[in-house]
């Protein structure tokens, strides 16, 4: 009989014990990662010499207390530095006292700018260096990057499309300096004829090749002492001027394009004398006319379009590239390139041509070749105390063959001109401003001059057996033999979970099913008191057998 009261009083220990481990779930049922425990109870027998299966047995023990590891629900947060798991495995803290794991991402930087849980435990993972390389060894996550350095431009590239139908252009004549022609009728005197005193223009402004075969016209036929007149014209997509001596005339004309006095004959586009001609005949350019220049640049080029670049400190320059047809041939076109530094970005304090090229158009309007770049001051030149003579590449496209389809870069179509993808690889110094964590555990930081680099990456721990785990309080865990060796890998990796940022994991505690084990136990408890009582007043009938 006394074996019925210990039975009893043991079961009334292993509800109880029941009862404290369901306290325990409902108390943490909303602290953050927190997993449910299950007690395991196992009866007991008294020892037997036979083995017989009529032994009684002695009662109840509390065999184990095991913690379910399973997926608690995701609450949604602000701070990118809050990471559940979705999925197997474990944050690996650190402290003076040794390795930690834990479910609980309740993360923040501390002074030192290391990632940190509420106790001061440090997250561990992979460090990025400046480059954003990350490394292959395991340590401490340290946030102390706040700034990045600036990158000076060292390449631009373009997608655009350059007008076939545009007109050559770009003629600018200067009194005194190219706007001379000469000339003799009737094989009389040379006569030196003024494109700007003479011929109406207007010195240092730019003109349209129809006004300059205007302003040819007027100087010849004001300054030949004569009334022959003679017919000047210009084809815009050919850049070649034609004068001829009109039938009606009874005196030849002999243009001296080659004489040192004829100064506007190379913006014209004449290099050799035209010989004497008789009334009818004509003497056309025998080049592209017309040439880019600095002071009209936007009146001497066919397109323009401004890009921003950085110098070695980091400071922004604006360079405006301006481009021309210069020739039309059968084919394909030529065009000219000008990076135009103004006078406010210059280290002269005045603008500048500071790269040039030429870029070449098969008849398919694909870029067929382009000239190497000439830097006419030795590189970019920028104010500011940055690094002169910096060298920027311009990528304009792929050459192809000369038959071949433009794809990408510049192209040259009949449609308006314009810029489809404009880029370059330089950026200003910039202080971070936020960071994100991905799915993998990849820490990146953005900047305020809008780039992102990797600072680090979360690594996670996966165990064989999750349940061999102590639990060492604070939402951490400790390995043990029963748990096996830590397996410590990227996130996402070899059965790891994934890493969800702005994201905390709930307690995983099922209230209602707590409650029904409690009234189980509270059951289990009320019987097993009744197994008590019953035998204490058994023993008190079999006293008083002796009355």
């Amino acid at each position: 009989m006394n074996s019925s009261l210990y039975a009893g009083i043991s079961g009334l220990n292993a509800n109880m014990k029941s009862l404290s481990v369901i306290g325990n779930n409902v108390a943490n049922v909303n602290t953050i990662g927190f997993k449910t425990s299950r007690p395991t109870f196992a009866d007991v027998l008294s020892q037997s010499a036979t083995g017989s299966s009529s032994d009684v047995g002695l009662g109840v023990t509390l065999n184990s207390i095991q913690q379910l590891f399973t997926q608690g629900a995701f609450e949604t947060t602000s701070s990118p530095l809050d990471m559940a798991i979705s999925g197997d495995g474990f944050f690996i803290l650190k402290n003076s006292a040794g390795t930690f794991y834990s479910r609980a991402g309740q993360f923040s930087l501390d002074k030192n700018g290391y990632i940190v849980n509420p106790d001061g435990l440090v997250l561990q993972g992979y460090m990025a260096n400046a480059a954003g390389n990350l490394q292959s060894s395991v340590s401490d996550l340290q946030l102390t990057t706040t700034t990045e350095a600036p990158n000076a431009t060292s390449s631009i590239s373009m997608q655009a499309n350059l007008n076939s139908n545009a007109n050559i252009t770009g003629f600018v004549f200067t009194s005194g300096s190219n706007d001379n022609i000469e000339f003799s009728v009737g094989g009389g005197a040379t006569i030196t004829a003024s494109l700007v005193t003479h011929g109406g223009l207007v010195s240092g402004q730019a003109y349209s090749g129809a006004s300059v075969a205007a302003a040819i016209k007027t100087a010849l036929e004001s300054q030949n002492g004569v009334t022959d007149t003679y017919s000047v014209t210009y084809d815009g997509q050919t850049g070649l001027f034609t004068v001829t001596n009109d039938s009606g005339n009874s005196n030849t004309l002999t243009l001296n394009w080659a004489s040192a006095g004829s100064t506007a004959a190379s913006l014209l586009g004449y290099t050799a004398s035209s010989g004497a001609l008789a009334a009818g005949s004509s003497d056309t350019s025998d080049t592209a006319a017309g040439a880019f220049n600095l002071s009209q640049a936007g009146q001497t080029s066919n397109f323009s379009t401004p890009v921003t670049v950085y110098d070695s400190l980091g400071n922004s320059h604006t360079v405006t590239l301006y481009f021309r047809k210069d020739s039309q041939g059968s084919t394909g076109n030529i065009w000219e390139w000008y990076a135009v530094v103004g006078s406010s970005d210059s280290t002269t304090g005045s603008d500048q041509i500071q790269a040039q090229g030429t870029l070449t158009f098969n008849n398919s309007g694909a870029l067929y070749n382009t000239s190497a770049t000439t830097y006419p001051t030795g590189g970019f030149d920028f104010s500011g105390g940055a690094t002169q003579n910096q060298t920027i590449t311009f990528d304009f496209g792929t050459s192809i063959s000369q038959s071949g389809a433009g794809t990408d870069g510049i192209v040259q179509y009949g449609s308006s001109s314009g810029v489809s993808s404009l880029s370059q690889d330089g950026y200003a110094a910039g202080t971070l401003q936020q960071m994100s964590i991905d799915q993998q555990g990849v820490i990146s930081g953005v900047f305020t001059n809008g780039r992102s680099r990797v600072l680090g990456q979360v690594l996670l721990a996966d165990f064989t057996n999750p349940g061999g785990l102590t639990n060492a309080g604070a939402n951490l865990f400790t390995e043990t033999t029963a748990s096996g060796q830590a397996l410590i890998g990227s996130p996402g990796s070899a059965g790891r979970g994934t890493v969800l940022s702005s994201t905390l994991e709930l307690s995983n505690v099922d209230i209602s099913n707590e409650f029904v084990k409690m009234i189980t136990s509270q059951r289990g408890f009320q019987a097993n008191s009744r197994i008590i009582t019953t035998t204490d007043e058994i023993l008190a009938e079999l006293v008083n057998l002796k009355r």
